[in-house]
């Protein structure tokens, strides 16, 4: 999935700077859409990290809260003999 969202914005960056040197036309609808769509896949991928990063944070304090908390072991006292 990244590497094929990679190539797209390579190829978008590409022809984008290469029409941008030949031609002082602004983009065509069909730009201005993809544009518009990798704009939305990288908003979506951010919100799904967010997400990912709230489900790992929230086991982590699980975890914290279900191990037993450890005392010091008990010092044996020494009998006179």
């Amino acid at each position: 999935m990244r590497s094929a969202l990679g190539m797209v914005l390579s190829l978008l960056l590409f022809s984008s700077l290469g029409l941008a040197a030949t031609k002082d036309e602004p983009p065509d609808r069909e730009m201005l859409k993809m544009m518009e769509l990798l704009r939305e896949m990288e908003m979506i991928k951010q919100m799904e990290m967010l997400r990912d990063m709230q489900v790992v944070e929230s086991g982590v304090d699980q975890a914290k809260n279900s191990m037993p908390q450890k005392f010091p072991p008990a010092k044996k006292k020494e009998t006179i003999k």
